[in-house]
């Protein structure tokens, strides 16, 4: 009895299973799309920076690499959704420091914490994160 029980238990796990890793490439694919839309964003933007006075063209191009960074956070995190690894995760949390860094730090306490942030992850990228399995036998 308890086996017929333990045997449902298994195949309703795997039909949830399944259905969360088609929402997770479902929104993949609706974050991608969205990314693909914001380009032509990305080309108004550029065209603003070439026709503005240089005074003012700094503040449009830092909402340029803004956008720009949030896209390109955008794309890791779908990638994120689809390949489950640490790489993944480690890359869309370096990806968002680097953007806060650039685009939001205006002191240099922000600094100093964004950049060990950033220290901290290429620390755990080299020494906790094994991206080879030879490397870990040797």
């Amino acid at each position: 009895m308890e086996d017929k029980k333990k045997d449902k238990l298994v195949i309703i796990e795997k039909k949830l299973s399944r259905v969360i890793k088609w929402i997770e490439v479902i929104l993949a694919i609706l974050i991608m799309m969205a990314v693909f839309l914001s380009g032509k964003d990305l080309i108004n933007i550029i065209y603003k920076v070439y026709v503005t006075e240089a005074i003012n063209s700094y503040d449009i191009f830092q909402k340029f690499l803004s956008h720009l960074l949030l896209l390109v956070v955008g794309l890791e995190l779908a990638l994120m959704l689809i390949k489950h690894t640490p790489a993944n995760v480690l890359e869309v949390m370096l990806y968002a420091i680097a953007r806060k860094m650039l685009i939001y730090t205006n002191t240099t306490t922000d600094i100093l914490i964004g950049v060990i942030a950033l220290a901290l992850i290429f620390i755990i990228d080299k020494y906790f994160h094994t991206k080879d399995i030879k490397n870990v036998i040797k």
